[in-house]
């Protein structure tokens, strides 16, 4: 019988795939993350929920939330809700120091998504009444709320057209860097993920446009069109863009991509953090005006989650916000 040895195989393959188009996918979407992840820090420091709800909390626009109750389903908002942290729970199953976040870094890129996604659902159903039913619709919505005065940075910052390349939002014109660059300003890099993101969803669009005509070529100027009539880019459509990827593209990407188990954790930890954070933002908001049943639905979820991470994680987060004592 022949024995092979797995652990050295591991390290073999590893440098082999270190020059693999796999290992600087997954080396740009480790990078995306991470410079959220260091804006988010920047902006707030490693322990971002407070000084998140002492920001938001001071803006006049924050405190006008109150002048009107919600009006929308109690029911409706407890299922979004429930959706969102049922979802970034698995974000916590493993952590980043275990071996196995190597298997975690495609799916949490999913999780991810919906947990903010499902937050950033509740919150609009709080603010107009209703939520968007689709996910276009959903980044549709998230593009115009990022323009509010409630919306800080980095979720604020947007791309507002590829070519010519805008940007809005950001308090100096961003530095072109490289997609693989690591030691870089994280604006510069956050402002990187936005306009690739953007030229990605362009050239899908134009590639949709082109299949319905049943033709090869687009029509002079119908890519111009496009940029110019798509909404703003932001960093939701990065999420999104994240989840497309590991639900639908190639999953060599993250077995291969990932090389070792530091740059497994160091993914796991970016989403970790931007995920937090994101959350924290729309919880904050729905607690302005709709706190009670913000109350009712943690409670109810945490009474019943024998895991222990919504104690560590959610109830963390609504104890800074001041939902629960």
């Amino acid at each position: 019988m022949v024995e092979i040895n797995f652990t050295r195989g591991l390290d073999v393959y590893a440098l082999v795939d270190s020059d693999s188009d796999e290992a600087r996918a997954f080396t740009t979407y480790l990078g995306y993350w991470d410079c959220l992840a260091r804006a988010v820090e920047a902006e707030f420091g490693s322990d971002p929920i407070p000084q998140l709800v002492s920001d938001v909390a001071s803006r006049s626009a924050f405190q006008k939330l109150q002048n009107r109750a919600f009006a929308g389903s109690s029911e409706v908002l407890k299922g979004l809700l429930l959706n969102g942290w049922n979802s970034e729970q698995n974000l916590y199953l493993v952590d980043p120091d275990d071996p196995r976040a190597s298997i975690q870094t495609q799916w949490i890129n999913v999780f991810a998504y919906y947990s903010s996604g499902r937050a950033a659902l509740a919150w609009l159903l709080v603010q107009n009444g209703s939520a968007p039913t689709s996910h276009r619709a959903l980044l549709k919505s998230l593009a115009a709320l990022t323009r509010s005065s409630l919306i800080p940075a980095p979720w604020d910052r947007r791309c507002e057209s590829h070519r010519p390349l805008n940007f809005s939002g950001f308090t100096a014109t961003p530095t072109e860097v490289s997609n693989l660059a690591s030691d870089v300003d994280c604006y510069d890099l956050v402002a990187k993920m936005l306009k690739t993101t953007r030229g990605k969803r362009i050239d899908d669009l134009l590639t949709e446009q082109k299949r319905r005509r049943s033709v090869g070529r687009a029509r002079n100027g119908e890519r111009a069109a496009i940029d110019h009539r798509t909404e703003p880019t932001t960093v939701f459509d990065f999420m999104y863009r994240s989840r497309a990827r590991a639900n639908y593209g190639d999953p060599s990407m993250f077995y291969m991509g990932h090389l070792t188990d530091a740059r497994s954790a160091a993914y796991l930890t970016a989403v970790r953090s931007v995920t937090n954070a994101t959350m924290g933002l729309f919880e904050l908001l729905i607690a302005q005006r709709a706190g009670d049943l913000l109350l009712d639905a943690a409670t109810h979820w945490m009474a019943r989650d024998r895991s222990g991470i919504s104690d560590r994680v959610l109830k963390a987060r609504l104890r800074t916000i001041g939902v629960v004592g």
